[in-house]
């Protein structure tokens, strides 16, 4: 079965951002925390499209974006 998903990846984007700061985490951190290059993380910040979604959802489980 074939399905059709749709996210909404700038909303997404900004609120890791958003939670990234408020938590006071710097990108070097974040990266170390979820096993990923410090580039990554920035590239993820500034919405690139070379990440891979592996990393991508790295980052966002560290951010308490991805539910188990």
């Amino acid at each position: 079965m074939e399905r059709d998903i749709r996210l909404n990846w700038d909303l997404l984007v900004k609120e890791a951002i958003k939670r990234r700061k408020e938590r006071k985490i710097s990108q070097r951190r974040l990266a170390a925390i979820a096993e990923v290059s410090q580039p990554t993380v920035s590239r993820f910040e500034q919405q690139k499209k070379d990440i891979q979604l592996s990393s991508a959802v790295k980052i966002l489980d560290v951010l308490g974006l991805i539910e188990k």
